[in-house]
């Protein structure tokens, strides 16, 4: 797991899980792995976000929308936080797949 004590390093890797702001990374340092990571991770969450937006229109179950709903909610804040404190920690369940190189 690495680290960054970079506070501007750290406060793009954060804002990049607001919606589709992803790239802001891999613009603004390019050869951050630090910030490589949170793109790929907030890159992650934004498929996940689609892929959720489509299930609630399909799912008739009140009570697994609400628990995919608090998990869309807990997926970017996770990725603030990790950010924000200098960490890579990986999303669960769907933080394994490496999407930008």
């Amino acid at each position: 797991m690495n680290t960054s004590m970079d506070p501007v390093e750290r406060m793009i890797s954060a804002v990049s899980y607001l919606w589709i702001l992803f790239f802001l990374p891999l613009v603004l340092m390019p050869r951050s792995g630090f910030g490589r990571f949170h793109a790929n991770q907030a890159l992650l969450n934004l498929i996940w976000g689609v892929v959720f937006g489509l299930l609630v229109r399909i799912i008739p179950l009140a009570l697994l929308k609400w628990l995919l709903g608090l998990v869309m909610l807990a997926y970017p804040i996770w990725g603030i936080v990790t950010a924000m404190m200098g960490l890579e920690k990986p999303f669960p369940v769907i933080g394994n797949f490496n999407l930008i190189q």
